[in-house]
Order: C-alpha cells, then structure tokens, then sequence
C-alpha cells in the first residue's frame, strides 16, 4: 500500500485557524437582500450583539475584523504617547508568546511597549505580567485568552487581579477573546462555573476592561471580516471616532445577523463541541507517541519539537497539501501550530507517517556502509583500467548528485563516455565487478565498514513494532554480503535484483509498501533515493550534509548527518525529543 498523501489531493489548510474542511451551513442557501445600493448600517448588528451578551449598543463596536480594532487600539496608543494629555507616557504591556498582529503593531507603531519573556514552558510569566502592570501609570496591557499561539488559558480569577492591578495604576486591560468559543466548550464539559470563561459580566464593575471578540473562528466567517468590541461607553466612543466610515460591507453585516441567530450560535456550539472533540483525540494520540506539545483551550495545538523533526514534519506535510504554522520568533523556534480540522482523519495519518513509521526503508551504500575505499575506488580503478585516464572523487560525486546514477556500472560508463570511450555496459560492468569482487569476494569490498552504529543495529534488531527494510541498488548476492557485515541479515531486502527498475524508480520500496500495508520512510544519500521516496510518498530523509543542496533538491523533508541521528526518532523514550 503507498502512502495515502500527495500534492493532487484538496489541500488542508489548518495554518490559520479556521474552518478550512467545515464551512457553515447554515449558509449554504443564504441570499442577499436587494440593500447593496446604500450604503451599509452595522447599527442593527451592534444592537443584535448588544442583546446576546446583556449590555447596552452603545458597549458595543463591530470593526472589520478584529485587525481593525487591533489597529486602532495602536493608534490610541500612539497618540497617547506623543501627547501631553492623561494617558501621555502610558505603555503597552504585552506577555509573550502573542498574536503576531500585535507584536507588529507594536513594531509598525513605534510604541513604547514592555514584551514580558514567557516562562520556560511557553506559559505567560504571570507574576512578571502584574508587576509591570503594578510598575506602569495609565498602561495598556494586552491579554489573549485562550493565547494564540499556545491555547493557555489564563482563569477567571487571574483575569480579575489583572484588572485591580491596572485599577491601582489608572490602566487598561484588552482581553482578546477570538478563541473564547472554544474554551467555553472545554469547559461546558468539564466544569459547570460559567465564570471560568465568560467575563462579560466583569464589563458591570470594571471601567477599565475590553474584550475583543471575532466571527472569524468559532463561526467559521474569517471571509466576511467581523469582528467586535465590548467595553463601556466612553472607550467605545473612542473607537468610533476613529474606524473607517461604512467599515463592515452590507453582505458582512447580513451573514453575521444571520448567523447570530439562535439557530447560527447553536450551529456555532455544536462545532466547538467537535472541535474540542478532536483536539482531545489528537492530543492523546500525541501523548502515546511521545510528542511534545502544549496544552491547549483553544482550536488549534501547538507542537515543540527539535529543529530537525520540525523541518521533516512541517516538509512532510506541506509537500502532501497541509499546512500548518511554524514561527519566527526565536523563543518559538522549531514550534508548529495545528488548528484542529473537522475531519481528523488526515491529519492524524500525516502525523502517523511522521511520528510512528511502521515501515523504515534504508539505502545500503552511504548510508549503512562506508563504500568509499570500495565502490568508489572500484570507479577509479575500472576507468583507469579500461582508458588509461584518471578521475577524480570530485567528478564521481558531480554525477551522483545530478541523480540516475545510483548504478555505479551505469557511473562508471557515463565516465567513460565523457572521455570518449564508447564502451558497451556489460563490458565496463566485468570490469568493474573484478576489482570490486576479486575472484573469491576478496576485492576492495573487503574495504567496507559500518557506518549505522552498534547501538542503532541492536535497536533494529529487537525492533517489534517497526520493520525495518534495505532497498538497494546493489545486486542481490552483493547486499547480502552487506547485510552480513552490518549483523542485519533479517532485514528485508529489496535488490537490483528484485526489481524491474531500480531508483529512482519507487517500484522496490512501493513492493514493502504493499506487503506490510503501510506508509514509510526512505533514508537515501543520493537524490535517486530521495526521488524514490517522493515517488512512494515515504518521509525523505537524506543522509550526509555534503550532499545536502541535491538531496533537498531531489525532495529530501530533512537531511542528516548520519542514520544515527534517526534513532531518537524512531524510539523517543530514549530521548528527550
């Protein structure tokens, strides 16, 4: 069986957050009234969201999503800070990891902000984030919640010692809540304190609190650009003043009153309710396979992996039409998000084939065995033999990379041809085979050592769960040999013999493939390999770093040094990643 992933399947885009394999469906049907002439009124919206969450219109603001309000939320802090009115000085205080529009805002605005270092595991440094508060006359401080990128949740209890804190310093909280949804879901499951997520209610007694919320998420609208503030009068007026006029267009404004009836929200609830769903089935799975992660209340989950396993996975599954976010920032380095689709099953496959292969296919040259005071002299040897002329590695190595030429016969006779010598196969492969083989296997193969450690050798031999193949381009009585020196005569082997077309063709590792009924790795260190392993739909993992622009060019997700740096994947607990 090959592996079910190819770029010609319908992409999955769970990069950012959003309904990707679940449009809403109440919308299917949906038509638009004959309205579009006038310009467009968000006022009845407003006022819609108003009555669901028990406050005033005039608490309310609908910005074009929630960038709009973010955006204006910078400018009234830039203003603030070059003035000489009541806010003039007040500085934005951000925890870290946060939602790249702010950081950007903080960066495009040239604001005096304090971005407070996260804990070592990613988690807000709570303590540090209210000192600073405590430490920071009229600040501004921003909080998401669920966080984006991590899903921490930061409690109710927690949210109302912020708002103290910038009560005693005459400051503001802004509360981001785009993945509240989502939370209110966990805990609807788990826990019936209804104040564990909602803070509306806080809007009664804190002047001094702003929450930000979104139909982009939860209700599956990133598309029609609503989103909203909640807050008391005199800071929304603020927000007013500055918004673009007719900022929502008549069709946004339609669909989102439409969706906010009790019909859409129940809609809404019940995808949450899968969402959550997923996330703890993904989760789990997780969990058994050792992969590290952070806990997460919102739509998505954030994975922390070692800078090489994240570059093959984030390859793996791009090249196989998935995407999914990896970061910038240096804290969140070798960090990929996952929102958590509808439809788990693909994903968690993808996932499956990156984290538990049940089929690793190796090459043997280069990757298990050292062939280059064996192969490689072979080469030298038979071109000086057969012309009289000498080549250097340098030549021998050009023509490997350019890929078709894992046949070292085929090799040596391109060499040849290069220097005029028009000789047919069979005669340059006799040649070769003398000095190679000697006459009783005493020729340069008795030069061959191990390259795959003891250690690696012992751990595939007791390997239960994972089989482990050899697909090579040697003939079959010359692997075995191999096969002997490594103590890996068990393995299966997939030989020039074996097979109609050798790599780069897939047919060897797609016969494995089909045997154990599974998808694979392929570990190669020529572009042949890793053209087979594309091919096959296998994870492509090139070995040796000299080589290493041919191998990503021929399809490689990562390129190591050595089959020894596979182990840690292959079996984590002996690991820390």
């Amino acid at each position: 069986m090959t592996s079910q992933f190819n770029t010609n399947q319908q992409a999955l885009k769970l990069d950012f957050n959003e309904r990707s394999d679940y449009p809403n469906p109440l919308l299917e049907d949906f038509c638009l009234d004959d309205g579009l002439w006038r310009y467009p009124d968000r006022q009845p919206l407003e006022a819609a969201l108003a009555e669901i969450n028990q406050l005033k219109p005039q608490q309310v603001i609908c910005t074009n999503g929630g960038d709009e309000a973010i955006m204006i939320l910078m400018r009234l802090l830039a203003e603030a800070q070059s003035s000489t009115s009541s806010l003039s000085g007040a500085r934005l205080i951000l925890p870290l990891p946060a939602f790249s529009q702010y950081t950007f805002g903080i960066e495009s605005w040239q604001l005096d902000a304090v971005q407070v270092a996260p804990n070592e595991d990613l988690t807000i440094d709570y303590q540090a984030l209210k000192n600073e508060i405590l430490s920071n006359p009229h600040c501004i401080t921003l909080v998401t919640r669920p966080n984006n990128p991590t899903g921490e949740f930061i409690s109710f209890e927690q949210i109302v010692e912020l708002l103290e804190a910038a009560k005693k310093v005459k400051g503001y909280l802004w509360v981001d809540e785009a993945y509240i949804e989502f939370a209110q879901s966990t805990f609807a499951k788990t826990d019936t304190r209804e104040t564990e997520t909602s803070l509306v209610k806080l809007l009664t007694q804190y002047d001094n609190l702003i929450l930000l919320r979104t139909l982009s998420k939860a209700y599956g609208l990133a598309g029609i650009r609503v989103g909203y503030l909640l807050a008391n009068e005199s800071i929304i007026q603020q927000f007013n003043l500055r918004c673009m006029p007719f900022n929502l267009s008549s069709p946004s404004i339609q669909i989102a009153l439409k969706i906010l009836q009790s019909s859409g929200r129940q809609e809404m609830r019940n995808y949450c309710n899968e969402i959550v769903n997923n996330r703890k089935r993904l989760c789990q799975l997780l969990q058994d396979w050792q992969v590290p992660f952070i806990s997460s209340q919102a739509n998505f989950v954030m994975l922390q992996l070692s800078q090489q396993r994240a570059q093959a996975v984030y390859s793996f599954l791009a090249k196989n039409g998935i995407a999914i976010r990896p970061f910038k920032e240096v804290y969140l380095e070798n960090c990929l998000r996952i929102t958590i689709p509808y439809q788990l099953e693909k994903i968690m496959s993808a996932l499956a084939q990156c984290f538990v292969p049940k089929l690793i296919c190796m090459d043997m040259d280069g990757v298990l065995i050292d062939t280059s005071c064996s192969y490689d002299q072979a080469i030298k040897l038979c071109v000086k033999e057969l012309s009289g002329q000498t080549v250097d590695q340098q030549k021998i190595d050009q023509l490997r990379s350019q890929g078709g030429y894992n046949n070292d016969w085929v090799l040596t006779k391109k060499i040849l041809d290069d220097l005029g010598y028009d000789l047919d196969l069979s005669q340059v492969t006799e040649a070769f085979q003398k000095i190679y083989l000697g006459d009783n296997n005493n020729g340069l193969i008795v030069d061959e050592t191990p390259l795959i450690s003891d250690k690696l050798v012992k751990g595939i031999q007791q390997s239960k769960q994972k089989h482990f193949a050899i697909v090579t381009g040697r003939p079959r009585a010359e692997a075995k040999i191999g096969q002997a020196l490594l103590g890996l005569e068990s393995l299966d082997l997939m030989s020039l013999d074996d097979v109609k077309q050798g790599k780069p063709d897939p047919e060897g590792i797609k016969q494995l493939q089909k045997y154990y009924s599974s998808s694979s790795w392929m570990c190669g260190d020529n572009p042949d390999d890793m053209h087979a392993a594309v091919a096959s739909g296998s994870l492509a993992i090139g070995i040796g770093v000299e080589n290493k622009q041919a191998l990503y060019a021929a399809g490689a997700d990562i390129v190591v040094k050595n089959i020894n740096q596979i182990e840690e994947w292959l079996w984590p607990s002996k690991s820390s990643k």
